[in-house]
């Protein structure tokens, strides 16, 4: 059982953050239909293998897209436009994330849609929200990180530099799921619809929590973390790589002490380590460089320290960890099985994850359309016209 199943999603949304909410929200039963326009989502061409690539579904669009239906409009075309008021009329939840101005252009923005669905839960998602000095300005992940604080907390080197992932997405992506089903909850106590006003610079500064209370708080945000923060406390070079050490209290710098082979500064009382430290300070670190960061980290994870060795996500998915915690799982797409996250958790022993595989652009398009009472002549009109595109099977 699934705790969304028999909710209707309708997916306006593109790139990542978007996809990435409604993919959420598939992981937890609701059946998402997802609008591409005639070129697709353009994530579709985002890397991946040359069979995915001829199939455009490249591993950009497949990790936050797999489960969902695919039905091409051309939103441009009052025909499409009347298609998607059909679909946003028999949605539960319906998920945009375009620039401003852009659903009132269609006549899918909330005041529109709320009209002839008034229980819907409509999520807006934008790089700055929908109201404010900066309403409606464009933005992507990098853009975001630069303005909200983001980057500036993360100095390094010659300045300021951007965290991969891309991290504000994803976020973006788990808060607005959040959001979602904190609105289902009002309208279950309610009976009404909710509108959702989600913006990725509110996501990033709550990333950075502590410091965002400081800074609103005092006008002067904490300095910038380092690599390392204190003694034992941060990145060290291992043999052919680093570990990170989070000596945060005596104990735990004791314990790493005996860990790495220095049982003689373990037993010290705090006094007496605290007057030695740039003494244990060196001797850890000439110690961590006899050994390379997997044996450290094996030796850590044995000896229940709180340090690890720094790895790439290969080695930790070769750690068998992720495998365990079913962190990942196979789905089957047009070029072959592919991998893609589950939702992060376990209840009950079980984790939620995609139902389906992964859509070809277009590939539901007369299905979904027939479902809501559309002829065989009615979708053969819309083809024709250029308004619906039906892509293949897969």
């Amino acid at each position: 059982m699934k705790p969304l199943s028999g909710l209707r999603v309708l997916d306006l949304t593109h790139v990542l953050a978007g996809p990435y909410c409604t993919y959420q929200l598939g992981l937890l039963g609701a059946d998402i239909t997802k609008v591409e326009a005639p070129i697709g989502d353009m994530t579709r061409i985002w890397g991946g293998t040359p069979a995915q690539l001829a199939k455009r579904i490249g591993s950009g669009f497949v990790p936050q897209n797999a489960g969902k239906r695919s039905i091409c409009l051309d939103l441009n075309k009052p025909e499409a436009q009347a298609c998607a008021r059909k679909l946003a009329e028999a949605a539960d939840i319906l998920v945009e994330n375009f620039e401003g101005g852009t659903m009132e252009k269609f006549s899918l923005d909330y005041a529109t849609v709320s009209a002839f669905n008034p229980g819907i839960i409509y999520l807006s998602i934008s790089a700055f929200g929908r109201n404010g000095p900066y309403a409606n300005r464009p933005g992507f992940d990098d853009v975001v990180q630069a303005t909200s604080g983001y980057m500036a907390n993360n100095i390094r080197g010659d300045g300021p530099i951007r965290t991969g992932g891309p991290v504000l997405d994803y976020a973006t992506g788990m808060q607005a799921a959040s959001a979602v089903l904190a609105a289902l909850l009002l309208k279950a106590r309610t009976g009404k619809g909710q509108y959702v006003d989600l913006a990725m610079q509110d996501v990033a500064m709550l990333l950075l929590n502590r410091n965002t209370s400081i800074a609103a708080s005092t006008g002067l945000p904490p300095a910038p973390a380092d690599n390392r923060e204190a003694p034992l406390l941060g990145r060290y070079q291992s043999k052919d790589g680093y570990v990170m050490l989070a000596g945060y209290f005596p104990d735990h710098c004791r314990a790493i002490c005996a860990a790495v082979g220095l049982p003689e500064y373990a037993d010290l009382t705090n006094a007496a380590f605290k007057s030695r430290i740039e003494e244990i300070e060196s001797a850890v670190e000439a110690q961590l460089q006899t050994k390379t960061s997997a044996v450290w980290d094996q030796i850590f994870s044995t000896e229940k320290v709180v340090a690890g060795g720094v790895q790439s996500l290969e080695e930790t998915i070769a750690s068998g960890q992720p495998t365990a915690r079913q962190l990942t799982q196979e789905v089957a797409s047009a070029a072959g099985p592919q991998q893609v996250t589950t939702a992060g958790y376990r209840i009950n022993d079980g984790v939620f994850g995609p139902d389906g595989g992964v859509p070809m652009l277009g590939q539901h398009s007369s299905d979904i359309l027939l479902e809501l009472g559309y002829t065989s002549a009615d979708i053969e009109h819309l083809i024709a016209s250029g308004a619906l595109i039906q892509g293949p099977d897969g």
